[in-house]
């Protein structure tokens, strides 16, 4: 919902135009382009509701705080039409005034019934008792007699109020105040990974992770109180198992528990639900001891291959032979095959262990997890090899719709122009910068093998890849760059280079002084 805002100190400036509800992020650049520090005092104006005349009604001329606002906006956008009705009703039976009593009839919708067609009578009152009751069995709703239940509502009901939207009757549900004008009840507006629940002087406020450290700070305002450990910290999570629960918790300190459940929440938010689960099996065959080797083994999850359930070497022998897809596998010559034999020697060139949960492949280098590794599973890394860097080189086709007219004037052309490799060269700074601004925060670390979601050797080989150009002999070319931790074989270099390919398809748009471009690798 676009909203016209001002500074409450400065209502002769000219409004600026926000959308709510937002995330943190876009909630931080509110307090920026008004020039606030973050308060839980009322810090802004409402100028004007745009494009929603019953939210103008409302809330226009206001004064109320900026995160009250994306509150009340974050609950009504789970509004359906008819509950956004009996809001408004409610809203302007009551005359509320302030935003706190805004967001407390927000909760509180289900003690109100409106009626805006008495035409039916029937369908009324089961409109009527479907309202107040919430939720009611199919069974339950066809024996009531609706037309007598309608009746009985408007004949006893005195509290009925005629508004623009219909006739709006108090039902026999009690309202709570859910908000008590400092801290925020509990929540979810959008999927998060885990909720935390501060507790300070007797008042608790809820954290959504992962969240900025602005949140945090918000949350202790909201407390009254400036710092971490004076709270007391619940944890809330379906995603978290109880094995990083309890490692985390074994930490006292409030700020290094929520510090490291941020993290960890923000790693989880960027592999998503099938890596979650992969990682969590992981766990299972290590069981990590610490917060360092929690991280330690979310930095290289895809280093490690799993079978779960195979407990002997027989039994390994056996998958790889039968079930892996290695082999063209023929069950009448199962009699003539020694698996015991051959999961000997496959084990023999490779550093695995048997696990509680099953066995367990490490193909990288990562030292840092080479204690646990012998501890838990007797696993012995090999020493880790001085990373190299190859580079894949590809023609590089530019196409461009911004082109210079008969009268020296640029224009935008109908169809793209091709640029040779002569007018390409002035451009090779905005076409880097183009690639580099094309780069997302999440692949800092593995560039574009974030997106490589094969649990193979290519996935431990290559630790990283990204795209840049090249001049090689006078000709400009894309290049993808490798960061690897081994060797490629053959079938390997070619699994990447499929998935360079299919990653250059989509080609890159700068917006920048190119003009309306187009960058194409092949």
């Amino acid at each position: 919902m676009l909203i016209n805002l001002k500074r409450i100190d400065r209502k002769e400036d000219a409004p600026i135009i926000f959308n709510f509800p937002c995330d943190d992020s876009y909630i931080s650049n509110v307090y920026i382009q008004l020039g606030l520090e973050v308060s839980t005092a009322p810090n802004c104006y409402i100028d004007e509701i745009l494009y929603d005349l019953d939210m103008n009604n409302i809330l226009k001329g206001k004064q109320c705080n900026i995160d009250e606002l994306n509150f009340l906006f974050k609950k009504m956008d789970s509004f359906d039409g008819k509950e956004r009705k009996v809001f408004f009703a409610s809203a302007f039976a009551e005359n509320l005034k302030t935003m706190a009593e805004l967001i407390n009839l927000s909760f509180n919708t289900h003690c109100y019934s409106l009626v805006s067609d008495f035409n039916n009578l029937e369908t009324v009152g089961k409109d009527l008792y479907l309202s107040e009751k919430q939720a009611v069995a199919v069974k339950e709703l066809d024996e009531v007699e609706g037309e007598s239940f309608a009746m009985e509502v408007i004949k006893n009901n005195p509290n009925s109020t005629i508004t623009p939207y219909g006739v709006l009757y108090k039902n026999s549900n009690e309202p709570e105040q859910i908000y008590n004008g400092k801290q925020f009840p509990l929540y979810h507006w959008e999927e998060t990974v885990a909720t935390i629940q501060l507790t300070a002087k007797g008042a608790n406020e809820f954290i959504y992770l992962p969240c900025s450290d602005v949140e945090i700070e918000k949350a202790l305002m909201r407390l009254e109180t400036s710092y971490l450990h004076d709270c007391e910290v619940a944890i809330d999570s379906h995603s978290f198992s109880d094995r990083i629960i309890n490692i985390i918790s074994a930490d006292t300190t409030p700020l290094i528990k929520i510090d490291t459940l941020n993290k960890l929440a923000e790693y989880y938010k960027e592999i998503g639900n099938h890596d979650i689960e992969y990682f969590e099996k992981l766990m299972d065959h290590i069981k990590p001891r610490t917060v360092d080797e929690i991280f330690a083994l979310a930095d290289s999850m895809y280093e490690f291959e799993l079978f779960d359930g195979i407990h002997s070497v027989e039994s390994y022998g056996r998958y790889m032979i039968c079930e892996s897809g290695y082999f063209e596998y023929d069950s009448n010559l199962e009699e003539y095959i020694d698996f015991k034999r051959y999961g000997e020697g496959k084990m023999a060139n490779e550093v695995g262990a048997f696990s509680n949960s099953g066995y367990i492949v490490y193909r990288g280098y990562n030292q840092e997890l080479s204690n646990i590794l012998s501890e838990n599973l007797g696993m012995k890394l090999p020493k880790s090899k001085e990373q190299q860097i190859l580079k894949l080189y590809m023609p590089l086709t530019i196409t461009t719709y911004d082109v210079e007219n008969e009268y020296g004037y640029r224009e935008t052309a109908d169809e793209p122009l091709e640029l040779s490799n002569y007018e390409v060269t002035s451009y090779l700074d905005e076409i880097l910068e183009a690639i580099e601004k094309n780069n997302l925060p999440g692949e800092k670390e593995r560039g574009l093998m974030k997106y490589y979601d094969k649990h193979d050797s290519v996935n431990v080989k290559v630790s990283k890849y990204e795209f840049s150009i090249e001049m090689v002999d006078d000709e400009l070319k894309g290049v993808a760059v490798l960061t690897l931790n081994d060797d490629l074989t053959e079938e390997e270099l070619e699994k990447i280079k499929n998935d360079i390919t299919s990653q250059t398809s989509d080609g890159y748009v700068p917006k920048n002084n190119m003009g309306r471009s187009y960058i194409e690798m092949v």
